[in-house]
């Protein structure tokens, strides 16, 4: 059994045949076709923007994509996590991070979802992940679904927050890159566990190098009116991010020295630091500091010091929030 490379397809789970994925594709995007023009013109009925009630969202008649929780999968009980490396003072208010989107880091993105709630609200998540499989037909891709955690219970799309977005980024919804897209689909029972009235922002994007600066300033001028001072006190930046990838032991830690170096001085200008596969998401973030930013890494590990597999393919972690 392999953790890193192909068998992490869905956050550390088994990945999806490259047939049974191109059909499911296929499927999905002439569904979105035939049923975009009546979804969209439900907006303000179904109300899933700013105040809709749990009412008006079970007439919910957008995509629905699977999580983790639903299929009802378990990390094996015989791995090891470590305690946090740091915990912040009583008057750190996060309001972006850097979390793992494999699923084989759960009991640590539990803890890094239950830290925030001990210091805040959140009435909106934006979660900026990589899109892992190619299968984005825009130059941004943003969904419009729901997420189903367990069974019967769901996190929503923000219409109204990601119509913006999309007018921002000039692009509309690219519905098929979110069934097998583990970046969001991981995070989402977590945000349902701890923020249960939240909903969703969710943007995947080409993360991997080279970086076109570009690219990642279209990207942070489309969310930057959400992080004004006011607009992060409801709102929250997730960076979906793993760093080093398919290393050993010793290449791994080469790489997350260098990570390291972004985390003890979080600019824009030393936002190519973080060795992972979402700088365009660390850019939009680090373009967001102000001068006075603080920076807490709560855990720093790897995919083979939790498991004890695959020492020669090791992907590494950095949980952290910043204030």
């Amino acid at each position: 059994m392999r953790l890193n490379g192909a068998g992490k397809g869905r956050g550390g789970l088994v990945a999806v045949p490259r047939a049974l994925l191109s059909l499911f594709v296929l499927a999905t995007a002439l569904l979105a076709s035939c049923g975009r023009a009546a979804v969209t013109s439900r907006t303000s009925e179904v109300g899933v923007s700013r105040g809709a009630g749990d009412a008006a969202r079970q007439e919910y008649g957008g995509l629905t994509f699977p999580t983790w929780e639903k299929e009802g999968k378990a990390v094996d009980p015989r791995f090891t996590y470590p305690v946090p490396a740091q915990r912040p003072g009583r008057d750190f208010i996060p309001w972006t991070g850097t979390v793992s989107h494999h699923f084989l880091t759960d009991p640590l993105i539990d803890a890094w979802f239950r830290e925030i709630k001990a210091r805040r609200e959140v009435r909106h998540f934006f979660i900026l992940s990589p899109s892992h499989f190619g299968l984005s037909t825009r130059d941004y891709s943003v969904a419009d679904g729901r997420w189903e955690c367990a069974a019967g219970s769901y996190v929503y799309t923000n219409r109204n927050l990601s119509d913006q977005v999309c007018a921002a980024l000039g692009v509309d919804y690219d519905n098929q890159v979110f069934p097998d897209e583990h970046g969001v689909s991981t995070l989402v029972p977590y945000i349902h566990r701890y923020f249960s009235g939240a909903d969703l922002v969710a943007v995947a994007i080409d993360g991997e190098p080279p970086v076109n600066i570009g690219y990642c300033e279209k990207l942070y001028q489309a969310l930057a009116p959400f992080f004004d001072e006011a607009g992060k006190k409801e709102n929250f930046l997730i960076v979906s991010s793993d760093f080093s990838h398919h290393g050993t032991p010793e290449q791994t830690a080469f790489k997350d020295g260098i990570s390291e170096g972004f985390f003890a001085n979080p600019t824009k200008k030393n936002f190519i630091a973080a060795v992972c596969d979402n700088r365009p998401s660390v850019y939009v973030m680090a373009s967001l500091f102000g001068p006075d930013v603080k920076a807490c890494v709560l855990f720093h590990t790897n995919s083979f010091l939790i498991s004890g597999m695959d020492g020669d393919d090791i992907t590494s972690y950095f949980f952290s929030l910043f204030d």
